[in-house]
C-alpha cells in the first residue's frame, strides 16, 4: 500500500473572487461563496487534480455537508484532523461550474471565526484552501498528478494559498443598519433639556412689554395702599 501525505491546495489559477454578505434574514450570519478548487489544472504547488478525482470526493462530502459537518479552520494544521477549538467557517454548498468546483459557506461565531471575520471586514486578503490526504504521479513535466486514493477532507482559510490570486474579496453587506429604541439612551419627554427654550432666543420687545405690565401693577398696588 502507497503511503499518503497530507495535500494543502487552492482553488483555481487565477481571478478568484469569494463575494461575502451579511445576512439580516438569516440569523444575521456572515455567509460567503465562490470558487473552491478547479480541476484539470496546475497550482503553484505544481499539482493538478483530475476532475474525476475531485467529483468522486464531492459526493462523498454532500452527506456531511447536508448534516452541517463540513467545518474549516483558519489556517491549515498539521494534520489531516478538524480540530473545534480552531475552526471558523462551515461550508454549506458545493458545485460545480465546468472544472470549478464553487461553494458557499458561513462564518462561525467562534473566536477564529471571528478573527476571519474581522481581518475580511478590514480588507485583508485571505484564501480558501483544500485540505485533503492521497498520493499521486509525477508526469513528464514534473508535475504531481493526484491519484483516485485522493481524500478531501475540507476547506480551510489561508493568507497564503497555493493558487494565483486566490483570495476572498468583501464586494457586498445586506446588512442595514437602523435605529432601535432598546440600543440608545432615552428619557422621559419631560425630563429632557430644551435648549431652543433659552432666554437668548426669547424676543427682546416682548419681555420689555411683560415687564413694564409687572411694574405698573405693582406701582398701583402699592399707591392704592398709602392712599
Amino acid at each position: 500500500m502507497e503511503n499518503q501525505f497530507l495535500l494543502v491546495d487552492c482553488c483555481n489559477n487565477g481571478g478568484f473572487t469569494m463575494n461575502l454578505n451579511e445576512s439580516v434574514s438569516d440569523r444575521g450570519l456572515t455567509k460567503f461563496r465562490g470558487k473552491f478548487q478547479e480541476a484539470e489544472a496546475v497550482n503553484k504547488n505544481k499539482r493538478i487534480y483530475p476532475y474525476a478525482v475531485l467529483d468522486e470526493n464531492v459526493k462523498k462530502l454532500l452527506p456531511i455537508i447536508q448534516n452541517r459537518g463540513l467545518i474549516g479552520e483558519l489556517d491549515h494544521p498539521t494534520d489531516s484532523i478538524i480540530h473545534f477549538e480552531k475552526c471558523s467557517h462551515i461550508v454549506t454548498k458545493l458545485w460545480w461550474e465546468g472544472n470549478n468546483l464553487m461553494g458557499e459557506g458561513e462564518i462561525l461565531n467562534t473566536p477564529h471565526g471571528k478573527i476571519l471575520k474581522a481581518l475580511l471586514n478590514d480588507g485583508v486578503r485571505v484564501g480558501i484552501s483544500s485540505r485533503g490526504v492521497g498520493n499521486g504521479r509525477s508526469d513528464e513535466n514534473g508535475i504531481l498528478v493526484i491519484g483516485e486514493s485522493y481524500k478531501l477532507i475540507t476547506f480551510d482559510a489561508v493568507a497564503d494559498p497555493s493558487t494565483h490570486s486566490a483570495f476572498q474579496e468583501k464586494v457586498s453587506s445586506g446588512k442595514k443598519e437602523s435605529y432601535s429604541p432598546q440600543s440608545a439612551q432615552e428619557f422621559p419627554k419631560n425630563s429632557v433639556k430644551n435648549e431652543s427654550s433659552s432666554i437668548h432666543k426669547v424676543n427682546k420687545e416682548a419681555l420689555l412689554a411683560c415687564l413694564s405690565g409687572i411694574i405698573e401693577q405693582k406701582t398701583r398696588n402699592i399707591t392704592a395702599r398709602l392712599g
